[in-house]
């Protein structure tokens, strides 16, 4: 059967031949195109729509059919042929069929009779190699795409592992921080009783007094500790944000310390607050400066600034900094650095959640977060929060 506009290009010099060729194809079905030169048969082709090319192997001047073929394929033109030979020797039929020729006509009796069937069986090979090739692109396609989930698959069974992980941390923590609570309190009321009975004179009373005070650092960090693993409800209320900044450090006090990192604050005067869950945006500031710990192992400089800022729409919101003197980040992956489990920690040291996570607890306070870096010269993380006045919490209601 005929296939729709299949083009049949005749090269042939012998002009009658041409012709007789282009009548019995035609009869056939075929729409038919004659070049009796190999340069008008070359600019043709370029032009494409030629299903089939019937190449004489003796063409004008002496120019061979199959070294006019081989400089086609050389050139990227490669046409479905069959060739078109007055000699039947084994060598040239050998040579054509290892050069890619589909099929070869010896000039007979007979031939111009098969001449169609040998057209329509090339041409069957070429649609059914041309489905092959897109079955082909189909199968590397979805195999592809079968690689990518089985990839999401084993990124979420590890996410899934992470999660867990972390869950078990915070109820550890949980566990830890009531164990301490209980020894604690005992300690705390030996003191009291102990500086009951010490009078301001006594020069041990100095001593006894920095022990408490210590005890009451102790007693914060355990609280705060407490306060960051319990999941609970989201409780909006007015959050005083140097304060809450203050408590993050005081966390992440062991951590800097251990990297001999100066620490910075610069708070505008006047208290600055925003109305916000204060567990969540706690948990943004111990991230924000948890990374910028690891970002100066050697030691380094971090900067916290906190001021009074107008929102791009006019409102009052504040600015909230945080400047470290570390390494930096590239800039071919700054853009990814807030995406969901994405980290360039090394395996066990980072979860890839924790900008992620900041990025989410910052716009549903109706916030924003950016980040500036260039490799060696440190990172600028800017937060802006509209100011205490009911419309950031919206979302989180």
């Amino acid at each position: 059967m005929t296939r729709k506009h299949e083009t049949i290009l005749i090269v042939e010099d012998d002009a009658g031949i041409a012709a007789l060729h282009r009548r019995i194809l035609e009869r056939a079905g075929y729409q038919v195109e004659w070049c009796a030169r190999a340069d008008d048969a070359r600019r043709r082709l370029q032009r494409g729509g030629i299903d089939l090319m019937l190449l004489d192997n003796r063409l004008e001047n002496g120019v061979e059919g199959l070294q006019f073929f081989r400089e086609l394929k050389d050139a990227g033109l490669d046409p479905p042929v069959i060739l078109v030979t007055g000699f039947s020797d084994d060598a040239t039929i050998i040579r054509a069929l290892r050069q890619g020729v589909m099929d070869y006509v010896t000039k007979s009796s007979e031939y111009l009779a098969y001449l169609p069937e040998a057209v329509r069986r090339a041409l069957d090979q070429v649609h059914t190699r041309r489905q092959l090739e897109a079955t082909n692109a189909q199968l590397r396609q979805a195999y592809a795409e079968l690689e990518q989930k089985t990839e999401e698959l084993q990124q979420t069974t590890q996410q899934l592992w992470q999660a867990a992980k972390l869950a078990s941390v915070g109820e550890m923590a949980a566990s830890i921080a009531h164990e301490l609570n209980n020894p604690l309190g005992i300690i705390s009321l030996r003191l009291e009783a102990v500086l009951a009975k010490t009078p301001p004179s006594d020069p041990r009373r100095k001593a006894l007094e920095i022990i408490e005070q210590e005890l009451e650092r102790m007693a914060g960090l355990v609280s705060n500790l407490l306060h960051f693993s319990r999941p609970g409800k989201e409780s909006i209320s007015s959050v005083d944000l140097a304060e809450e900044v203050e408590r993050a450090l005081e966390l992440m006090h062991h951590h800097l310390k251990k990297r001999a990192i100066n620490v910075r604050r610069e708070w505008e005067p006047g208290p600055l607050r925003v109305l916000a869950d204060r567990q969540k945006l706690r948990q943004v500031f111990l991230n924000l400066v948890s990374n910028a710990g690891d970002a100066m192992p050697n030691g380094g400089t971090l900067t916290l600034r906190i001021k009074r800022h107008l929102l791009p729409d006019g409102r009052p919101g504040v600015l909230i900094e945080v400047v470290d003197t570390g390494c930096g980040i590239p800039q071919d992956i700054l853009p990814k650095v807030m995406d969901a489990f994405f980290t360039t920690k090394e395996e066990g040291k980072g979860t890839g959640l924790g900008l992620a996570i900041c990025r989410r607890i910052v716009q549903d306070h109706q916030g924003s977060i950016h980040i500036e870096s260039q490799p060696g010269q440190g990172t600028i993380v800017r937060i802006t929060m509209p100011a205490s006045n009911g419309v950031n919490v919206d979302r989180l209601r």
